[in-house]
């Protein structure tokens, strides 16, 4: 079992050539002014074919639970994830992978997992359908980063079920060994040149709303909770609030993000509360000059994603 710690990024269609430009660049110039084998490097380009399975009524979704088939160059990897801990805008997920002769599950391999007493049983197997695939193409990155190993990929496909299809289009940051604020780190690198913003929604929980048509929210902190529990509910929202924008392109949803980070700026150190209070504005603006180009305005702006980027890396350094 490996611990997965990744930091996910949307991107635009439009803009996603200009993230992979990027990426090359950087390689580029980073290792021109030190030794070859300094190892940032663009890697394989992959085209992979995932099949994800549940019972009708969701019950493996239900207990945070993934069960995935990718087939990549011929071979089969059979994939288990768990919904694992929050980290604030980070997923930090268990994983268990297995090589398979076939597109066809082997359940045996779950005795090496963890399930919830729910599901122990595995009566739930016999109920099993593909419930949804995502099929995509990836490219990837090796970077060297702030004492890091960072695997950076890029995702360009859709999920699709018989409820219809949502696009795929994202950056994945995945923490390979080094310490974790350098995920943070390079994210703001790539964000002061390129429009990103921060997902917490995975491709399976896009898969799932295909069917239920359900955004997924924080759990609200009681009154007595500290403040800084606050601080991460208001963050996340802000973050389920911008990705629901551009899923049901919608941009009244902009009213209730300019109320998340009202409320965040409320429980923040005065210096971070500022620069929201200037992106408040920023959105303020956009909506009163844009009209039928509010969304495409909003997805070019790069200051969302660094700001996401800033409170969310501050976030993680008073809960590490």
């Amino acid at each position: 079992m490996a611990t997965e710690l990744e930091l996910k990024l949307m991107v635009q269609p439009e803009y996603l050539k200009s993230a992979c430009a990027f990426l090359d660049d950087f390689c580029e110039k980073n290792n021109s002014e030190k030794d070859a084998t300094s190892g940032n490097t663009r890697q394989a380009t992959l085209d992979l074919m995932n099949g994800y399975y549940d019972t009708a009524n969701a019950l493996l979704m239900e207990n945070g639970i993934a069960l995935r088939i990718r087939a990549v160059n011929q071979q089969y990897i059979q994939t288990v994830k768990t919904r694992g801990s929050s980290r604030v805008g980070m997923h930090a997920r268990g994983e268990w992978e297995w090589s398979i002769p076939s597109d066809t599950l082997d359940l045996t391999k779950l005795s090496e997992v963890p399930l919830p007493e729910v599901l122990q049983d595995m009566t739930w197997s016999r109920d099993l359908i593909e419930v949804f695939r995502t099929d995509f193409q990836r490219h990837v990155w090796l970077i060297h980063f702030d004492g890091a190993t960072i695997e950076v990929v890029c995702d360009e496909g859709a999920v699709s079920s018989a409820y219809g299809q949502d696009p795929i289009c994202e950056l994945e940051l995945e923490l390979k060994s080094g310490p974790e604020t350098a995920l943070y780190g390079f994210a703001k690198v790539i964000a002061h040149s390129v429009p990103v913003q921060v997902s917490v929604v995975s491709k399976a929980q896009k898969g799932s709303r295909l069917k239920h048509r359900r955004i997924e929210f924080p759990e609200k902190p009681n009154a007595k909770a500290p403040l800084l529990r606050f601080a991460e509910y208001w963050y996340e929202t802000w973050l389920v609030y911008w990705e629901a924008m551009f899923y049901l392109k919608d941009e009244a949803l902009l009213q209730p993000i300019r109320n998340a980070l009202y409320q965040l700026k409320q429980c923040v150190p005065a210096s971070l509360s500022e620069q929201l209070e200037a992106l408040d504005i920023r959105y303020d603006t956009l909506f009163k000059n844009q009209d039928a180009k509010l969304l495409p305005g909003l997805a070019g702006s790069l200051e969302t994603g660094i700001m996401m980027l800033e409170t969310g890396h501050w976030l993680n350094k008073q809960i590490a």
